[in-house]
This record gives C-alpha cells, structure tokens and sequence, in this order.
C-alpha cells in the first residue's frame, strides 16, 4: 500500500485568522482609497488567511487519519496528501504577499501607522513572525520614506 506524504503541522496551524479581523478592526484612514499600504495588507491578509485555513484542514485529515480503520485509510491519506501538495503553492504566495507589503512605501502616515500595527499585531498573537530581519529593515525603511514624504523632506535615498 502507498503510503500518503507525511505532512507536520506547524504552529501556524492552531493560528486564529488574525489578518482578516485585524484588517476589519484597523478604524477608516483618510487617504485609504489612494495608499497602496491598505491593498497590501489586505492582500497579505487574504494569503495568510488561506495559509492557516490550509493547515488547519491538514489538522483535522491528519487527526482523521490516524482514527480510521484500514478501509478508509486510502481514501484519507489522498486527501491529506493533496492538503500537503497545496501546502507549498500557498505558503508561496504568503510570502510573495509579504514581500509586496514590507516594500509597499504608504502613501500617508495613517497607512504608515497601520502597516506597523498590522504586523506588530501578527507577531503579537501566537508570536506569528511575516519576515526575518532583512524583511524587517525594508519595512522600516519603507515607513521611514512615508514619515520624510509626509514631513516635506526629501527621502534619503
């Protein structure tokens, strides 16, 4: 008998969908239909979204699986193997979204504040980190050519 692909579920697994109501919950900025940080949020926040959707379904085709009996196995460990080839694609697109949202400059010191907190708060819940340190710097020089911009200076290049 084939065996399915082992898949191991990671912390981001027991994650609630925090982008998605953190989104909801940031208050109406001036300015939000023209700053392109609000779209990048947003779109990190669906790819997140989907990602934990993804593993949590994983959780319970693995949890499935290991309660069955051996006529329902074959069937179980297709499903969780196809959970698992989604897996990559997915994460990939997370972090193509996150790359998007760390060198997305805001457009206004309303989005520049959000984007912070948007990501202060991913990392505050469950201790969800978007990025490494390189990531990081981009985001912060990012923010720091919104601050220079709204201030009327010239942005350090």
């Amino acid at each position: 008998m084939a065996q399915a692909k082992r898949c191991y579920i990671t912390r981001r697994g027991v994650i609630a969908a925090i982008p998605v109501a953190a989104v909801a919950s940031f208050p109406a900025a001036a300015g939000e239909a023209s700053d392109p940080i609000f779209a990048a949020i947003a779109a990190h926040g669906r790819a997140y979204a989907a990602v934990v959707a993804l593993l949590a379904a994983q959780e319970v085709a693995n949890r499935a699986l290991r309660q069955a009996d051996a006529a329902a196995r074959p069937v179980l460990e297709a499903q969780l193997a196809a959970l698992c080839e989604a897996e990559g694609p997915l994460g990939r697109a997370e972090m193509k979204a996150t790359d998007r949202l760390i060198h997305t400059v805001p457009g206004t010191l309303a989005g520049a504040a959000v984007a912070l907190r948007y990501v202060r708060e991913l990392f505050a819940h469950e201790g969800y980190a978007p990025c490494e340190e390189d990531g990081y710097r981009a985001l912060l020089a990012s923010t720091e050519c919104a601050i220079w911009r709204e201030a009327g200076l010239p942005v350090p290049r």
